[in-house]
């Protein structure tokens, strides 16, 4: 039976575990470990000391405090045995009571250049990302967009820097392209470049207005990230984290591995208009 839930099915350390192959205990740590941890920091139970980092959080360390959690969730859930030890009937409570999607972001995507990573790599790396914390990344719509001359010649170099908040000035004529969509949806845009040099991707837009882009030779990981600016907003500190683990670390990751989200930049993203309970 393995599991199903959307932020464990995808981690084989976890399905091992579930298979009755492996078992986490105190001394352990690794991504699936911050998987866990997060799930139980979603079910209720309170993480202190694993959730300090402003980096990384919850830690990844199955230590004391871990150990502990995992014992008050046994204990709520008999007949688990409470060694605090994470082992197959466990893990497989955890699993179904974690269950599906909780909160969904409808994203419209809109294309004035190529991507050099596929578009399908793209969004199943967002919907990775975002799905370990029980987050849809929803394509909502795809277009590409039938310019002009003129308006080709005018956006092959986007003219401006990025900021915040952008009401005026070719950003905000950019976002406004293409069919419109309500504003608790994202857009996201394809362009070829923007005039700030090593710039890959913009989560500034006009108020009321979500939207980003990203240039075509992003990270399979930038569209996602600049999303996370968008819901984020200018009012989270930082707007980058000092880890490479996380996925708003400052420069591109071409990893393999999905990009992790601390605990408080979650706190903030699901309060976002635009990340909706389902």
């Amino acid at each position: 039976m393995a599991l199903t839930s959307v932020r464990f099915k995808n981690e084989p350390a976890l399905q091992r575990i579930e298979a009755g192959n492996d078992v986490l205990l105190r001394g352990m740590s690794g991504r699936h470990v911050h998987l866990l941890q997060m799930a139980l920091v979603d079910l209720g139970f309170a993480m202190p000391i694993s959730t300090q980092s402003q980096d990384y959080s919850p830690d990844g360390v199955y230590g004391a405090e871990t150990e502990s959690v995992v014992k008050a969730f046994q204990r709520r859930n008999p007949p688990l045995a409470d060694d605090g030890k994470l082992g197959q009937a466990t893990i497989r409570e955890i699993d179904k009571q974690i269950g599906g999607f909780k909160h969904r972001v409808r994203v419209h995507f809109r294309s004035l250049a190529l991507s050099d990573v596929p578009f399908e790599r793209i969004l199943s790396s967002a919907q990775a990302v975002y799905a370990q914390y029980g987050i849809e990344i929803f394509f909502a719509s795809g277009e590409s967009l039938g310019l002009t001359q003129e308006e080709e010649n005018r956006f092959n170099v986007v003219g401006q820097n990025c900021t915040w908040q952008m009401d005026s000035g070719e950003f905000a004529t950019l976002h406004s392209l293409g069919t419109p969509v309500p504003n608790n949806d994202v857009k996201l845009f394809f362009v070829n470049r923007f005039q700030e040099n090593n710039v890959l991707g913009c989560g500034g837009h006009a108020t009321g207005k979500p939207a980003c882009a990203v240039t075509h030779d992003c990270s399979r990981w930038d569209p996602a990230h600049e999303i996370g600016h968008v819901m984020l907003t200018s009012s989270f500190s930082p707007v980058h984290s000092g880890s490479t683990r996380n996925l708003m670390f400052a420069t591109s990751s071409n990893g393999a591995t999905p990009l992790a989200l601390t605990e408080k930049q979650l706190k903030q993203i699901r309060s976002s208009p635009v990340c909706r309970a389902v």
